[in-house]
């Protein structure tokens, strides 16, 4: 038994590293500091990044570097891609511990590329894979590019000052912009809740069930308290949690309503399970259950009564459009912070509630930019230039930092 619990302990010990990691895009994108973010952990010379990301942006390109201490389910690629999605414009480059991923709106995919090999082909780890990478899209390095800088540098000192200043105001300026759509796609939908709150009182006031009551009264504090917090919300990790309690609240009044309708109240959602419509969060009734096809396998989720319906016809419900960065996406890819579902890697799939019906197909790879072409996946192959201005490349390492 003793050995059993030491073999045990060594299993948890080595696994909650990995655990305690993982890093959403939402994340890192709100904590972006002057373009650099680094995962906790990780030891790396922050002010040697720092440096390597000014002489790019001082070179006219915007660019973001991403350190992370695993890989990303989706690919370093995809994730470079995501972040800069929430970005809007500018260049980010991701490292993780064995993949490498670069997405640009400013340079074309063979300086994608260009960079990406010359970054794999350096030494010095993730300081001398930055280092490359910015000379190779800067078109500088070597002692010739040394000397110039020498010569001209102080002629540059104001203009570098200028330039570092415009840079912090434009990263403030997105952050900024990605908060205000945030909070007003959660008023719109804590509007949405107070009418959802007015019509399910209606039925729980005809029913002589005091349960349905219950669920009614928790709902509506749930609600209050998050409308209080919506005053204070003013980062995107604030409104994730508000959106977190607007879920909470949602499943308290499909319970209300179900009990009232002579329903069973649907289960309490686990941890990480959202207790709404995969459609629309606004939507009530999000007790069907559905399964979603994806190349990376099936998951479950929740559809509303209505939205099941139409799924076992064959027809496509369509998804709430939220706005990020600019575009409108469906509301499953949006992040938690904008009160979406946060599957910024589901684009592609098919889905059948309860097993039901005839499977309806779905492609939603162009919502989030207006062209994008297959890319090249993290263990390398083709990979074209996107059709909407954006260059994207990865590869694994073959080497760890």
């Amino acid at each position: 038994m003793k050995r059993l619990v030491a073999i045990l302990s060594v299993i948890l010990l080595v696994s909650l590293p990995a655990m305690a990691g993982a890093q959403t895009v939402s994340d890192v994108v709100s904590d972006l500091d002057d373009g650099v973010y680094v995962a906790d952990g990780l030891s790396v010379d922050e002010g040697a990044i720092h440096d390597a990301v000014n002489r790019a942006r001082n070179a006219g390109i915007g660019l973001s570097v991403v350190l992370l201490d695993e890989n990303p389910g989706s690919g370093a690629t995809a994730f470079a891609d995501s972040v800069l999605s929430q970005l809007g414009t500018g260049t980010v480059l991701v490292l993780s511990a064995s993949n490498e991923g670069m997405s640009s709106s400013e340079i074309d995919q063979s300086a994608i590329e260009a960079a990406l090999d010359t970054g794999f082909a350096a030494g010095g780890g993730d300081v001398g894979y930055v280092d490359a990478v910015v000379d190779s899209i800067t078109g500088s390095g070597g002692s010739f590019g040394f000397i110039v800088l020498l010569v001209i540098v102080g002629g540059l000192v104001l203009l570098v000052w200028w330039a570092i200043r415009r840079s912090d105001k434009a990263s403030k300026k997105r952050r900024g912009d990605l908060v205000g759509e945030a909070r007003d796609e959660i008023k719109a939908q804590l509007d949405a809740m107070a009418n959802t709150i007015l019509e399910i009182s209606d039925l729980v006031s005809a029913s002589s069930s005091g349960e349905d009551n219950e669920y009614l009264e928790k709902a509506g504090a749930t609600y209050s308290t998050a409308l209080e917090s919506y005053e204070e919300a003013n980062d995107l990790r604030a409104l994730e949690d508000l959106s977190d309690r607007l879920d909470e609240a949602r499943w308290q009044l499909d319970a209300a309503a179900a009990i009232s309708e002579g329903w069973p109240a649907p289960d309490k959602p686990e941890k990480n399970e959202r207790p709404v419509c995969f459609f629309d969060p606004t939507h009530r009734d999000a007790t069907e259950m559905a399964d979603i096809e994806t190349s990376s396998g099936k998951r479950t989720i929740r559809v509303c009564r209505a939205d099941a319906e139409r799924l076992r016809r064959g027809s496509q419900p369509e998804p709430r459009m939220i706005k990020v960065g600019g575009r409108r996406v469906p509301a499953p890819m949006a992040p938690r912070s904008h009160g979406g579902g946060g599957m910024d890697w589901l684009e592609t799939f098919s889905m059948m509630a309860g097993g039901v019906g005839q499977a309806a197909s779905y492609d939603w790879g162009g919502s989030r930019r207006a062209g994008r072409g297959t890319g090249r996946s993290s263990g390398g192959g083709a990979s074209p230039r996107s059709k909407g201005g954006r260059a994207r490349a990865g590869r694994s390492r073959r080497r760890r930092r």
